[in-house]
């Protein structure tokens, strides 16, 4: 907690404290029957800024000295005879208040004269409330401070746990895209200026457009385009691939790198040489919620013994990023593989 803040809490707490003590004083009328202002403001409103004064005193010395020097490093034995001495401490300024500065205002609470045993007891009585107080908003603090710590180390862990996961991103259409533009330049192909300069589109924006949490989604439907159209370009205009996208685009936001690995995966597995059956890849998006939808047929010849490490990764940074905000659906109708995504536009 900040220090201003905390010194305006506290400041309010123990003005609220002497507003109530007064308010208490005139509504159980101990200036008699009739009230007087005179009386009130001369005898009671100094009386009762003392008493609160001194309750200001004992309480930040248990709260700032006692209970975090003492009791959280010596333990509770040690705090309760601390507590003590502090109110055999305190006792004489109760005492002296009580015989001496009061009656001299015109207040005397006690008809007898007060002795050293007596005064301990009346110090103990005054703050007994206060040493309570002391100890749950000590510990209150503690829990607070604790709280936000594993908040900071949870956001951290999170962070590099997304990090790594996105470091994880399959970059084997990369090397294949690599050695496809090597093809094309040795065959003075006059695709491959504009392959090469949509590879380097796709490498800038991994590298250094996708290091925030969240990018504009038309950045990341740029982004699937060019490695759309590199994918083309590979398969020297033997790819068919249906991309299409509708709906509101503007001013959506979306976690970078989050699709790719869907779009990659029917590459890697589907057919794409089939004019009759190519790959379809659907963006929709409409007030509530982001659709991704893709299609594949499947190719038995490229069939892949590794595991789906990437999926795995792409499902654990949804779960991270979009927790009870997504949906994937990932299944297969005969030879016919299928990919529904969901994402919630707001919690």
């Amino acid at each position: 907690m900040k220090k201003h803040l905390f010194f305006y809490l506290h400041t309010g707490y123990w003005l609220l404290v002497l507003m109530q003590v007064l308010l208490v004083a005139i509504g159980t009328g101990v200036l008699g029957t009739t009230f007087n202002w005179h009386l009130f403001l001369s005898i009671v409103v100094p009386v009762k800024v003392l008493q609160t004064i001194c309750s200001v005193l004992f309480f930040y010395f248990n709260y700032l000295l006692l209970i975090p020097y003492i009791l959280k490093k010596g333990g509770i034995f040690k705090y309760v005879l601390s507590l003590l001495g502090g109110i055999v401490l305190f006792s004489p300024l109760y005492y002296l208040m009580e015989q001496v500065v009061y009656p001299s205002i015109g207040w005397k609470s006690y008809e007898l004269d007060l002795d050293f045993s007596f005064a301990f007891i009346v110090t103990l009585s005054a703050n007994f409330l206060n040493i309570f107080l002391g100890l749950l908003l000590s510990y209150l603090m503690d829990w607070r401070s604790i709280r936000a710590e594993k908040e900071v180390v949870e956001k951290e862990q999170l962070k590099t746990e997304l990090a790594f996961l996105k470091s994880q991103v399959n970059p084997h259409y990369l090397f294949n895209t690599i050695n496809d533009i090597y093809s094309l330049t040795q065959q003075q192909s006059e695709h491959a200026p504009d392959a090469l300069l949509k590879l380097s589109e796709v490498l800038r924006y991994m590298l250094r457009e996708s290091d925030d949490p969240y990018v504009p989604l038309s950045n990341e439907i740029e982004y699937l385009n060019n490695v759309i159209d590199l994918q083309k370009i590979g398969q020297k205009g033997s790819s068919y691939i249906d991309f299409s996208v509708s709906g509101k685009i503007a001013g959506q936001k979306i976690a970078p790198l989050i699709l790719i690995n869907f779009i990659e995966n029917a590459f890697k597995h589907g057919v794409f040489k089939n004019s009759d059956e190519p790959i379809q890849i659907a963006i929709n998006l409409d007030e509530l919620a982001f659709h991704l939808h893709i299609r594949n047929k499947i190719n038995i010849a490229k069939k892949d013994r590794t595991g789906g490490i990437g999926l795995m990764n792409v499902q654990r940074r949804l779960a991270l990023i979009y927790p009870k905000r997504h949906e994937l659906a990932i299944r297969q109708q005969e030879d016919t593989y299928i990919v529904d995504l969901k994402i919630g536009l707001y919690d």
